[in-house]
């Protein structure tokens, strides 16, 4: 199509994050004329896969204070080239070597979105992956001698009696706290949640179930995940948290709980999206985003009733819907991005490419069981009015960096040169001489909305999807929004969401 304008489309998606890329797949055979557009060059949105050129392009448009794009969710974006290092030390392979997830996130076992891939047939053409072990690390107080044990999190209750970390009571308050975890959402254990809820997670340990050693609230923290500090983390927030780790164990294999979308995480299942849609009949344009947005008033007809969307460059076209996340949509119709000016709205990030595969994170998930190519890292930083540091680290195995090389994404919802320090203990910690480096490093800032609206927001024809949140686990407000913005464009009364049939003459396996 040498041109949009004048065209008329049923439903005009403006992005490729996620969220709008699983929209599009649920309306792939639905037979509505569907124009999905991105104002970038590249699919993926705010969960983007970039080679090292397109990351350095990348930093360029959201770099400094300010992004170049007052509606961009990223800021702060710096490189450091740091493999000119001495002794021989492993250098940086080629640019396309590498695909860095802006965005990665671990799906749970338990995630809605992996039954819905199955059922929309895009499975087979997506690899998922374990992500395996669990550990923490104590972070020194400034000025202190750096301690180097890395301790892995148990993963169930012959883990927990091998721990030599815990005394025998220790142990005993620990399955006791997880006997309840496995129970808390039910009818016998409702009082004791509402009674436990709004308690720090630390002080519900020692004060009802015994816990007085301090070992064991890092592991249950590191399950849960929270972005705030220690005493800021409740029962109400940890307690379903570690629940959802414990019951996704096992469900895909032995000794695992999560898995990772490979060769790019959830951008990755984003393309397969839109390659689905495409086949359907989607037309896509990449490069060209949605100006200005308006319906006309007293329309006489369903033609004029449309809404008018002004594209970049100019171009006019008509649609009965418009669908995007807030950082997409035209600034007269959607809630505009936090200020960059509050550190409050922001997590810090950073990747780091590390000239070590780091083995020792990634033992088999379980006697016969897979080697995983995801492990979490959660690190203390010092003091309990400080959130912690979570890593995520993918082995060369996730295709997203060469042999011999591992990624590590790091995360903090407060000061980002913290993030340094923390990856800094993570690659003294594993034992390895000499001690691995950091070849290359982006750090940046991720804003999101402080008190995002749950649900989709309509409004004369216009769905406002959720952004991702910011974190570092993929929730199921995600697919439950998506399905909600579904219903609003086909009917309160369509079903079959995401359940197709094998396409006529297309394998499976294809």
């Amino acid at each position: 199509m040498d041109s949009l304008d004048n065209t008329s489309w049923d439903v005009v998606v403006t992005g490729t994050g996620l969220p709008q890329s699983l929209l599009v797949l649920s309306l792939s055979r639905s037979g509505k004329q569907i124009l999905h557009i991105d104002r970038n060059d590249y699919y993926g949105g705010d969960e983007a896969v970039l080679s090292l050129s397109e990351a350095e392009q990348w930093v360029k448009n959201h770099g400094g204070d300010a992004s170049e794009r007052a509606d961009s969710t990223y800021s702060h974006a710096t490189i450091s080239h740091l493999d000119a290092q001495e002794g021989g030390a492993k250098k940086l392979g080629f640019a396309r070597a590498y695909s860095l997830a802006l965005a990665p996130h671990l799906v749970y076992a338990r995630s809605n979105l992996l039954p819905a891939v199955v059922s929309s047939r895009t499975h087979s053409q997506l690899e998922f992956q374990a992500v395996g072990s669990w550990f923490t690390i104590t972070a020194p107080p400034d000025g202190s001698p750096p301690r180097s044990r890395l301790t892995r999190v148990p993963s169930g209750r012959e883990d927990v009696f091998r721990d030599d970390s815990l005394d025998l009571r220790a142990k005993r308050s620990l399955m006791k706290f997880l006997r309840f975890v496995a129970s808390y959402d039910e009818e016998n254990e409702q009082q004791r949640m509402e009674q436990l809820k709004s308690l720090p997670l630390s002080v519900a340990l020692k004060q009802h179930f015994g816990m007085n050693s301090t070992t064991a609230v890092a592991p249950l923290l590191a399950l849960a995940l929270p972005t705030v500090s220690e005493i800021e983390t409740t029962v109400e927030f940890a307690v379903p948290k570690i629940a959802r780790h414990l019951r996704s164990i096992g469900i895909f294999g032995p000794g695992f709980s999560a898995v990772l979308p490979k060769w790019g995480g959830l951008a990755e299942i984003a393309q397969v999206a839109c390659r689905a849609c495409a086949v359907g009949g989607g037309v896509y344009v990449l490069g060209k985003g949605v100006m200005n947005a308006t319906r006309a008033e007293d329309a006489e007809d369903a033609e004029d009733s449309k809404l008018r969307l002004e594209l970049t460059g100019g171009e006019k076209v008509t649609a009965q819907w418009l669908v995007g996340c807030p950082p997409d949509l035209p600034h007269t119709i959607s809630t505009p991005i936090p200020s960059q000016a509050s550190s409050a709205e922001y997590m810090a990030k950073n990747i780091s490419i590390v000239s070590s595969p780091l083995t020792s994170l990634f033992p088999p998930t379980a006697e016969g069981g897979v080697i995983p190519a995801g492990a979490v890292i959660w690190v203390e930083v010092a003091g309990s009015s400080s959130p912690s540091v979570r890593i995520l680290v993918h082995s060369s195995e996730s295709g997203e960096c060469p042999a011999g090389q591992c990624v590590l994404y790091a995360s903090l919802r407060g000061d980002p040169s913290i993030l340094d320090t923390a990856v800094q203990h993570l690659l003294e910690s594993v034992g390895e001489q000499p001690t691995p480096k950091v070849l290359w490093r982006m750090q940046y800032r991720h804003y999101t909305e402080t008190e995002q609206p749950r649900g989709t927001t309509t409004s004369e024809g216009v769905v406002m999807l959720q952004s991702l949140s910011t974190d570092i686990v993929l929730e199921d407000d995600v697919l439950t929004d998506v399905e909600e913005a579904w219903r609003k464009i086909m009917g309160e009364r369509a079903e079959g969401f995401m359940k197709f049939e094998s396409r006529e003459g297309v394998e499976e396996d294809e």
